[in-house]
């Protein structure tokens, strides 16, 4: 138990400041700024029904409908938290955990809701095909408590998720290039969607082998004015709707939010879009 309480500390998604990135042109990098980033915990008709409307446009409409009807009802729980409704600027976010973990256990008990990979997963099951290959699911061990007592996957899902999110291994070395060449080989087992893109943290591991997870994730969708970007921050953390003016405002968002996700002889956190790692500067 002393080492899944090590992996869980190492492994729950968390929130750290972003910084925007700075473009080349001043004129546009000022209009950029004013306009970019925003997010919404989605707490507001208005700001649940676009990003809805945005997720739809690229995904399966079943899968929204589920994805939203998980928001909707977390949302409802812990609204008197303070959550954001419509989008405003993007900045620090601070949310009272102990309070969140309150209202939820007095309304759903020992299930703990769900977190990152399970919402992706939520959203892109329908949109990316899985196949039925060997799994390691070691550090799954609190999504698949949550998948069995809140009944959220059927077998065959429940068996893609665990495939999509396996644990990977890889060498004892902190050359990220290393890792992200294992990360895409596994990687290549999936067909991922072009449209509705997975962007992902990769944490390199060595408690027990030396191993790569995914320790957080999100979904990216096209906007009229850039990038939609969705997360669940964690098991009690909100869900977040940002809103970026490109890729890699999103990617460099991630990567500092993991920069200190490493350790002794481990290699840094690294972003991955789909199935491909990308170099944030």
């Amino acid at each position: 138990m002393k080492k899944y309480n090590k992996i869980i500390s190492f492994f729950i998604c968390a929130v750290l400041i972003f910084g925007v990135t700075a473009c080349s042109n001043p004129q546009k990098k000022a209009e950029i700024t004013k306009r970019f980033p925003k997010y919404s915990n989605m707490a507001s008709k208005d700001s649940a029904d676009e990003v809805k409307t945005l997720l739809e446009a690229q995904l399966d409409k079943d899968s929204v409908e589920n994805y939203m009807k998980q928001v909707n009802e977390y949302n409802e729980i812990v609204g008197s938290v303070g959550l954001q409704g419509d989008f405003k600027e993007f900045g620090t976010t601070e949310y009272d955990v102990e309070k969140i973990s309150n209202l939820w256990k007095e309304k759903n008990g020992d299930f703990v809701g769900t977190n990152c990979r399970l919402n992706s997963f939520f959203l892109l099951k329908n949109n990316i095909k899985v196949p039925s290959i060997k799994s390691d699911s070691e550090l799954l061990f609190l999504d698949n408590d949550s998948i069995d007592k809140g009944k959220l996957f059927d077998d065959k899902d429940k068996e893609a998720f665990n495939v999509l999110f396996s644990r990977v291994k890889t060498e004892a070395t902190e050359d990220v290039k290393v890792h992200a060449k294992n990360m895409e080989k596994y990687f290549e087992n999936i067909k991922f969607d072009e449209n509705a893109r997975m962007i992902s943290v990769v944490l390199h591991d060595n408690l027990d082998g030396e191993y790569l997870f995914v320790g957080h994730v999100g979904v990216m969708v096209p906007d009229k004015d850039g990038f939609l970007f969705v997360e669940k921050l964690t098991f009690e953390e909100p869900y977040q709707a940002i809103k970026f003016a490109t890729k890699e405002e999103c990617y460099k968002y991630l990567q500092g939010k993991y920069a200190d996700y490493t350790g002794e002889g481990l290699a840094k956190p690294f972003v991955m879009d789909n199935n491909k790692m990308v170099e944030v500067k």
